[in-house]
């Protein structure tokens, strides 16, 4: 086993925490750089209503990574889980399955998508934002193979502790992003289809570093395409494992497709409050991938651990991760409650999108503090293989409390008032997830105890 690997299960959880987190966190803050300097293109090199178009097609942008999510997580977490506990024949049948399902299931979702989008963009789009969604929405469409490819291989690292790649992977992509952004919209005049085709671009070269790496012997899983192995059980897990990332990305775009069709649907002159909410949503994802980066390093830590049998770790990879990511999700809170107005004037001067950005923004961050602990209770089930209870945290936030509270609070009430679902949700959410994460902790308390007393 590599030293990367075996260090998973004996370094102090405190610096290896740090060593994983830190260089991913690095990465996926260039990535969310991409994203705010990608806005500023969009709302600076185009127009705010640029923006407006982008934000409105983005669910289906989201969707594909849910999909793609779906797969690689729930492969990465049974391998994590099978190098813990030595089975290498195992570990290499579950990544090439994982793989199999990311390109079959690729050319499923093309045509899907296509259908789809023609009737969303006929339906559910202004004619001001129209243009510019199409420009955006066709060429992710077609880019689906290269998002899940890259998306079920980067995982497959990430399961073997080897983060430098995963960073190499993430950082080569939103570098390349932020270069051919400015050339596709002020060089070649390609407006929001150059945005688009900047992003495909950058993550195309960034699958051929990964295809690299393993195609070189680099990586403990080998990449063999020789293995067709499309076991019931083996893919019953990894979906059943893959459905909290799922359902949370799924969720997210389900979440901003209702907000921009209810603003659409109740508001005649919607668009600038549509741009707004897309622009804050840049804003938001740039925050949270850091917290991303921290869970995503727990996970890893978490599911060896508990595949390895050694509970206490298991506990203290919990306990640390819980407190660093709710730092960090409190100052983020201050920061953007109180510099909204000057945050939002760096990308547009638009007074209207201005005041409305600022007022989604108020409640967009008053329950963000707690965000952080949230995920890592889910994901902690996750990653010791606990599908049921992962699933039903995965789905609260969204499902069963933001959704149904977009739906509602526009009959109720005033349609301005959706944007108090937001922080009422994030406090609930928070309140059962640590009630299920108390329940779970008793009993690794009594599995720790009980691997005690069996080797006395």
């Amino acid at each position: 086993m590599s030293k990367q690997t075996f260090q998973l299960g004996n370094e102090p959880i405190k610096p290896l925490f740090f060593k994983m987190a830190i260089p991913i966190i690095l990465g996926l803050i260039v990535g969310g750089l991409y994203n705010i300097v990608d806005a500023y293109f969009v709302t600076k090199g185009v127009n705010e209503f640029a923006m407006g178009g982008v934000s409105v097609v983005f669910p289906i942008q989201m969707a594909v990574f849910a999909i793609a999510g779906l797969i690689g997580a729930g492969t990465s977490s049974i391998v994590a889980r099978l190098l813990g506990a030595k089975d290498l024949e195992q570990a290499q049948k579950t990544a090439m399955s994982g793989i199999w399902m990311a390109l079959i299931l690729s050319a499923v979702l093309i045509p899907v998508l296509l259908l789809f989008g023609a009737h969303f963009l006929a339906n559910n789009v202004s004619d001001e934002l129209r243009p510019y969604a199409t420009d955006f929405l066709y060429p992710i469409i077609y880019s689906t193979p290269i998002i899940m490819l890259l998306s079920a291989l980067n995982d497959l690292v990430r399961a073997e502790g080897k983060m430098q790649f995963l960073m190499l992977s993430i950082l080569l992509s939103s570098i390349l992003n932020i270069i051919f952004d400015p050339i596709a919209i002020y060089v070649l005049d390609l407006g929001v289809m150059g945005v688009a085709l900047a992003t495909i671009l950058a993550q195309s070269i960034s699958l051929a570093l990964m295809l690299y790496f393993y195609l070189n012997n680099k990586t403990y899983v080998k990449l063999n395409f020789k293995i067709f192995d499309f076991s019931l059980e083996r893919t019953v897990n990894i979906i059943s494992l893959g459905l909290p990332i799922f359902f949370s990305h799924f969720g997210i775009a389900l979440m901003i497709f209702i907000v921009n069709l209810v603003l659409f649907s109740n508001l005649e002159n919607s668009d600038h409050i549509i741009s707004a909410y897309g622009l804050n949503g840049r804003l938001y994802m740039f925050f949270i991938f850091p917290m991303i980066g921290m869970t995503i390093a727990y996970q890893t830590i978490c599911g060896f651990n508990y595949g390895a049998n050694q509970f206490d770790r298991v506990k203290q990879s919990t306990n640390f991760a819980v407190i660093v990511t709710s730092i960090y999700c409190t100052v983020i809170s201050v920061i953007m409650l109180s510099f909204a107005q000057p945050i939002f004037r760096l990308f547009s001067d638009d007074p209207m999108m201005i005041q409305e950005g600022i007022h989604i923004v108020k409640y967009s961050y008053l329950g963000f503090a707690v965000t952080g602990a949230t995920g890592l209770f889910a994901i902690y089930f996750q990653a010791i293989g606990k599908a049921l209870p992962a699933f039903l945290l995965s789905i609260l936030k969204t499902y069963l409390l933001i959704i149904p509270g977009l739906l509602i609070v526009p009959i109720v009430f005033d349609v301005t008032k959706i944007w108090w679902v937001f922080p009422i949700s994030d406090i609930i959410t928070f309140v059962i997830s640590l009630a299920f994460i108390a329940i779970a902790f008793k009993h690794l308390s009594v599995k720790s105890n009980d691997q005690l007393s069996f080797s006395n």
